[in-house]
């Protein structure tokens, strides 16, 4: 009996096997968790463009507005004629490589340029720099109390930090606040996430105590209080690769790139240099 059960299990799993390998790559395509992306419809691409033509590919720090970033790309004219679709990423900044930059793997990256020029200190002889945020205000965030800017609050309290050291909001911008009232790491638990969205979910269900964010930061369920950390902190900057140098392209690429504008409340937008959409 118990061979017989077995044997089944192997015809199970064989049948399965062939069942998966009838699909080819084309039919069946899995993406990533930390990746989201679209095909654009009715492409303008000249016929003898091949149809596996590169994808428009963004770097983003956040999940947040992915697929409507996309869809809104994907729709556009200006993108149709260079590429076969849009791929918008979110792997953490530190996953990023010099080799990703010479070779232009991406084509729009946010990021800081401190970092980026890090990686590669000629970074202006591949990507220019297409719009930023600054002058953002960032606070001490609690479900609890109003945060108090004291050694003695944030004794014992678990601090959600992303593991990005590049990151201001999230990881520079509150260490260098607890530094400021003589809070050490022994005296305050920190916890360490791997990005944004995993961050907030963790803030949102108590499971840490404090995180720091913008004024746009809400919770539908209970009050927010704030403390303000800094009101001059610089939110974003994008960069895109110099040989995308189409006007009508670029200022799609910022509309899109828009939409993420309610991450950094009240906050205006600067394109760079000659970008006037």
């Amino acid at each position: 009996m118990r061979l017989a059960v077995l044997s089944g299990a192997g015809v199970v799993c064989l049948l399965i096997l062939f069942i998966v390998s009838r699909h080819s790559s084309s039919e069946l395509e899995l993406g990533h968790y930390y990746q989201h992306f679209c095909d654009t419809p009715g492409s303008n691409m000249p016929a003898a463009q091949p149809s596996n033509s590169k994808r428009l590919r963004l770097l983003l720090v956040t999940p947040a507005m992915a697929s409507d970033i996309a869809t809104l790309l994907c729709d556009r004219a200006s993108v149709r004629e260079q590429f076969s679709g849009v791929e918008v990423s979110w792997r953490p900044r530190m996953e990023l490589s010099a080799n990703d930059l010479v070779n232009e793997n991406y084509d729009v990256i946010w990021n800081r340029e401190h970092f980026l020029t890090g990686l590669l200190p000629d970074l202006h002889d591949y990507y220019d720099t297409l719009l930023h945020y600054d002058n953002y205000a960032v606070f001490w965030l609690s479900l609890q109390s109003t945060p108090v800017m004291t050694a003695e609050y944030f004794r014992g309290r678990r601090i959600g930090l992303l593991s990005d050291v590049s990151s201001h909001t999230h990881h520079l911008l509150p260490l260098r606040s607890l530094k400021a009232v003589n809070a050490h790491q022994g005296d305050f638990d920190p916890v360490f996430f791997d990005d944004t969205s995993a961050l907030y979910d963790s803030f949102y269900r108590g499971e840490i105590d404090l995180m720091t964010g913008g004024l746009s930061f809400a919770s539908e369920d209970q009050p927010v209080y704030r403390t303000l950390l800094d009101n001059s902190a610089t939110a974003a900057t994008f960069f895109i690769r110099k040989e995308l140098h189409r006007p009508q392209l670029r200022c799609d690429i910022i509309d899109a790139l828009e939409l993420l504008a309610p991450l950094w409340q009240g906050i205006e937008s600067h394109p760079h240099g000659s970008e006037a959409c």
